[in-house]
């Protein structure tokens, strides 16, 4: 199979598992919420936000551990990979016992420090940390094994373990909570699909490379030296990480009410699943550009990011700006009854459209940041996430109790955060290292980039005209309509001629296979 088949493949199989969970999302968050209640939920949330927070403990071991799996596994050096597996799981297991103890602490002190948490949910509370603290090593050791899949391009075989783990939680919670297991049955259902998930992991990735060693954990301390090395730098962005995104849901819990953290979810959940999606295109690219990297092959690299940053803006510019144009119907038609009531709708909705601004400048420094760490230059990208995420903490703090802006506040640091510190700065010193024109960009990228989003704009104020989104057929009529008008704007405008050529190639020979085949059945 031909590299650029091979790339379609695995961005396909990212997106396809994704496209899922949004599916699963969009069907079964409602139902959720209105089951548990907004207050239940927000507890539900809260205990994922603390236990994302503690994932931080493994001090970057998990993302040093990914990095240099697919260094040696491109050098082909085989007894280091065994190396670097055996160690990263040795300094997981430790990590996951500090885990497990700190979230126990935190089950008992947590509920005494706000009055905001039901006195009957002080138990289930304490029960559901520590639980939720062995799903998380759990999910480190699969992180290893996927990584392996993912070193030899084949993220579909990674992805599909996780399809069916998406299948067995989606139905196992349909049951639990019809079933009034609530938060204790929701949790079990979590932990059996992730070992389904590890489980499954662990066959393909023997099947694929048969010399993986998992056993006996080690702590050789060369390779400890690399894995906190990078380690360190990516626990210091993934601490920042966490400030920027899930810390906004401990400031509305300690500065508004938990009830509130269920409305800033319901306005956060989609951008934070979308960023997924759009994350997934500089994932499927990382490991040919850290190849091209060790290679030193940086016409190579430098293809790569341009791709990138064209493909991120493709998708980028209909989900956000479309979030920004039709979310408040969206929200409206898919959260409002029960206890979720108007003033919620409109309050969910003002922190979906800050946090899409938000999302969009990320279109420019993703792609950035992503092709610095694979050339090594995590802790620059380290220090611009840390300061964007200081200033975060300390401007949504700030809006929400000097200005009382509630809510809104708390999304609006996260914006005027990005725009101060790392939405130019990064992808700036990213041109600079990989050897990207910058005039280039402005021609190729930049200029078209702001034509169609602005022509995406009049088209949806249009379609909004044409008539109002009173009923899910409506609102699906009003963005489908918007999505057709986009096509032809991203054809022409942000897609290069040679691609469209490429594109309108493969679809004529596609055609004509299906029409030879057809023509064959047909003779006698």
């Amino acid at each position: 199979m031909n590299t650029a088949r091979v790339y379609t493949r695995n961005l396909l199989a990212n997106w396809t598992v994704f496209g899922a969970n949004l599916l699963v999302m969009a069907f079964l968050s409602p139902f959720i919420v209105h089951t548990l209640g907004k207050e239940v939920y927000g507890i539900w949330t809260l205990v994922n936000t603390l236990i994302g927070h503690l994932s931080i403990m493994d001090m970057g071991i998990r993302a040093g551990t990914g990095r240099y799996i697919i260094y040696y596994i491109g050098l082909n050096d085989h007894e280091k990979v065994n190396q670097t597996i055996r160690c990263g799981l040795g300094f997981y297991s430790v990590a996951g016992i500090l885990i497990f103890i700190t979230a126990l602490v935190l089950g008992i002190y947590v509920p005494r420090m706000t009055e905001s948490i039901p006195p009957a949910y002080h138990t289930v509370f304490r029960l559901l940390l520590p639980l939720m603290a062995i799903n998380l090593w759990i999910n480190a050791i699969q992180a290893v094994l996927s990584s392996v899949l993912s070193a030899h391009d084949r993220f579909d075989l990674t992805r599909g373990a996780d399809l069916g783990a998406l299948i067995i939680r989606t139905i196992g919670t349909v049951i639990v909570l019809q079933q009034g297991y609530g938060l204790i049955g929701l949790t079990l259902v979590v932990l059996s699909a992730n070992i389904l998930c590890i489980t499954t992991n662990y066959i393909m990735a023997r099947r694929i490379y048969t010399r993986l060693q998992l056993w006996p954990f080690c702590f050789i301390k060369e390779r400890l030296r690399e894995l906190f090395g990078y380690g360190i730098p990516a626990f210091i962005t993934s601490l920042s990480v966490k400030i920027i995104g899930q810390t906004d849901l401990l400031i509305v819990w300690l500065l508004i009410s938990v009830s509130e953290v269920s409305t800033y979810s319901v306005g956060a959940m989609l951008l934070y699943y979308t960023t997924t999606f759009i994350s997934q295109i500089y994932t499927t690219f990382f490991p040919p550009v850290q190849r091209a990297v060790v290679k030193k092959e940086m016409g190579t690299a430098r293809w790569y990011f341009y791709r990138q940053l064209r493909l991120t803006f493709i998708f980028s510019l209909p989900i956000y700006i479309g979030f920004i144009m039709f979310g408040y119907v969206f929200i409206h038609l898919w959260m409002f009854g029960g206890d979720f009531y108007e003033k919620d709708v409109a309050n969910a909705a003002t922190v979906m459209w800050i946090l899409a601004v938000s999302k969009l400048l990320l279109c420019l420094t993703s792609p950035s940041a992503s092709l610095l760490q694979a050339m090594g230059h995590i802790k620059f990208t380290t220090k611009m996430t840390a300061i964007e995420a200081t200033v975060n903490l300390v401007l949504s703090i700030s809006f929400v109790t000097l200005l009382d802006w509630s809510l809104a506040g708390v999304a609006a640091g996260t914006l005027a955060a990005r725009l101060c510190t790392s939405t130019f700065i990064m992808p700036l010193v990213a041109f600079r290292k990989v050897g990207a024109s910058l005039s280039r960009f402005a021609r190729d990228v930049g200029g078209p980039v702001v034509l169609a989003g602005g022509l995406f704009v009049a088209l949806c104020l249009g379609v909004r005209h044409l008539f109002a989104a009173t009923s899910w057929i409506l609102f699906f009529s009003q963005v489908g309509l918007a999505l057709l008008g986009y096509v032809p704007i991203a054809w022409f405008i942000l897609v290069p001629a040679a691609d469209r050529q490429r594109i309108w190639n493969l679809l004529m020979s596609l055609m004509a296979k299906v029409y030879n085949k057809i023509s064959g059945l047909s003779r006698p």
